[in-house]
């Protein structure tokens, strides 16, 4: 069974049926090797197709958060850290049911054997490549909620887990992938990392 007759037969559980008005957030590594680079052009490309043709309102592509703050943590009006977000990301999963591994992973790791306390661990957060975060806003309140993460894994630990990657998620919610990028949906710019609003 092909990969695209078996997300026919499997819908994703994140799906782009709203009434309300959605956004996409697209974080990519800061560096990544050339064959990624051709993954993330892709996959802005299609943002600006779903976004085209109306399936999402809105939008961007970013880099990664920091992983860790350079300023007062306790500031309300700092921005988000890798591990902040990926914490918001891990809710959403463990909510619905499903896991975020293995796109992300958690490791502890020894410290420098030349460190004084060499006997603690730190905590290291993996992130993929690419990654898609799914808002959905509320009209009322206009704050957003995060409507799904991917990649993501359905049924994890199962006979029946499922991962979704970003390209097969893609696949699955824009059917008219195959077609062309209309004249309006053309790339902007090189790296693309601007974003689109």
């Amino acid at each position: 069974m092909s990969v695209n007759e078996y997300l026919t037969a499997s819908e994703p559980a994140v799906d782009l049926d709203s009434e309300t008005p959605l956004r996409i957030d697209c974080y990519v590594r800061s560096t990544a090797p050339p064959t990624i680079t051709e993954a993330i052009t892709d996959t802005v490309e299609r943002l600006q197709r779903l976004s085209s043709t109306e399936r999402i309102d809105t939008y961007r592509t970013t880099h990664w958060p920091p992983e860790c703050h350079t300023v007062d943590p306790t500031d309300d009006d700092r921005p988000t850290t890798r591990d902040e977000l990926v914490g918001e990301f891990e809710r959403w999963a463990a909510h619905h049911g499903h896991s975020l591994e293995p796109a992300f992973r958690r490791r502890e790791i020894r410290q420098s054997l030349l460190e004084p306390d060499c006997d603690d661990a730190r905590e290291r957060l993996r992130v993929p490549f690419i990654s898609l975060a799914i808002y959905e806003a509320d009209d009322e309140t206009g704050e957003e909620t995060l409507r799904g993460v991917v990649p993501y894994t359905e049924h994890p630990q199962t006979d029946d887990e499922r991962t979704y990657t970003v390209d097969e998620w893609l696949s699955a919610v824009d059917p008219s992938d195959s077609e062309p990028l209309t004249e309006h949906a053309t790339p902007e710019q090189s790296t693309r990392l601007g974003g689109h609003q």
